[in-house]
């Protein structure tokens, strides 16, 4: 560890924040280009999935934006392409990664090799909401829809291609629980953790399950000022506020993990400010292997009524 991290990890607000980011940014290499790379990005009109996506056309990639609204993915749009030399490197495909039909037809869309896929999509909703499917929507959001594009497009993937999951720091404050189930009365930032810590365990499954194919991490962007922040938080973004990171210091690790080559990277690893890191607050603290197995049955059972058989996820195997 660091001596910037040792001072910072007790003092969340400072680590998670804009002041760690300055510091630790000083230890930064310039980020490589990636010139010709196709890259996907979920929930790419707004906040992270909108900075990531104007650094990666930065660096010479083409972006597909994946968005749920037309006309807000075609104003981002129009805004990215304002800079000289990126016409034509911005897609826009039109998705609702909570809904599975939409995310199996986008999957039948996606017809160019893809380099690099980063699951942004993400939801905090004040109220239990239920899902075309039956799924609660931050699980729909964050687990369900980023699993059902993985195994679709995992034929097509190269060994050498990437999947980012935008996890949360927030996971740090739930332990893996039962797949799909949230605190009743519903509690959004509870069920938000939950995913969260769904997805961090899911990108070390997929790496031992799976070592043949993409490298897939995960990562958490610290506290970021978003609009979900602003709507979903209010008290905590008013608290915060001076703190917060602006969405491209949230999106630096996405950017990073994107531009560097997977051998430079652990496979299953979760990253933060461009370091792999602890995914417990403890050295002993553990997932419930049984709750790992359990986790990855469950997402392979309730997507795979869109899969081939036999076609891809590799079957389970003790953990």
């Amino acid at each position: 560890m660091s001596l910037v991290d040792r001072v910072l990890a007790p003092i969340v607000p400072l680590s998670f924040g804009a002041p760690g980011l300055r510091l630790r940014r000083r230890g930064f290499a310039e980020l490589g280009r990636i010139d010709g790379h196709h890259v996907v990005v979920t929930g790419a009109n707004s906040g992270i999935g909108l900075a990531a996506t104007e650094t990666l056309l930065g660096l010479g990639a083409r972006v597909t934006m994946v968005c749920r609204d037309r006309a807000r993915a075609e104003a981002a749009r129009a805004e990215l392409e304002r800079v000289p030399g990126r016409r034509g490197r911005v897609a826009i495909e039109l998705c609702d990664v909570a809904r599975l039909d939409e995310v199996a037809q986008l999957a039948a869309r996606l017809h160019d090799p893809i380099d690099v896929v980063v699951h942004n999509a993400g939801v905090l909703p004040p109220a239990r909401i239920a899902t075309a499917d039956g799924f609660e929507l931050t699980w729909a959001t964050h687990v369900v829809g980023p699993h059902l594009l993985t195994r679709l497009l995992r034929p097509r993937l190269a060994s050498t291609s990437k999947i980012v999951l935008v996890s949360s720091g927030g996971m740090y404050l739930a332990p893996l629980g039962v797949p799909g189930a949230v605190p009743d009365p519903y509690d959004g930032v509870r069920a938000y953790a939950l995913t969260k810590r769904a997805q961090v365990v899911l990108a070390e499954l997929w790496t031992e399950l799976d070592p043949g194919g993409p490298g897939v991490v995960a990562m958490h962007p610290g506290w970021v000022d978003t609009v979900a922040v602003r709507t979903s938080l209010p008290r905590f973004h008013a608290l915060t506020r001076p703190l917060l990171r602006d969405a491209s210091g949230g999106a630096d690790t996405v950017a990073w993990l994107a531009t560097t080559p997977l051998e430079a990277l652990d496979r299953g690893g979760f990253y933060f400010d461009r370091r792999r890191r602890s995914t417990h607050l403890v050295p002993w603290q553990r997932d419930r292997p049984e709750r790992r197995a359990e986790l990855w049955r469950w997402c392979n059972d309730v997507t795979d009524r869109y899969v081939r058989p036999g076609s891809t996820s590799p079957a389970f195997a003790p953990v």
